[in-house]
């Protein structure tokens, strides 16, 4: 059903309901692949020790947040302790 006024189609409802429900449903698997990106994993799943591997120390690796924090470790990180994700700064 189209008819133009002034130079411009009139849209059905049903064409914008299902152009809004395509929009929610993206908007929705966006919000879940972000939710999943930021979950972290346990201290135990990445062998977390208190104490650093000989050069190897949270505070020089690429995941570390200043003060106590880890983008894929749950929980406080002591900057001199060690993991298995552990990557050096480049």
């Amino acid at each position: 059903m189209s008819n133009s006024k002034n130079g411009c189609e009139a849209v059905s409802r049903r064409t914008v309901l299902a152009g809004s429900a395509l929009v929610l449903g993206a908007a929705a698997a966006t919000a879940t692949a972000t939710q999943a990106a930021q979950q972290k994993i346990s201290k135990a799943a990445a062998k977390y020790q208190d104490t650093p591997k000989g050069n190897e120390r949270c505070d020089n690796c690429a995941y570390f947040v200043a003060p106590n924090a880890c983008t894929l470790v749950a929980g406080d990180i002591s900057p001199s302790a060690w993991c298995i994700v552990y990557r050096p700064k480049t």
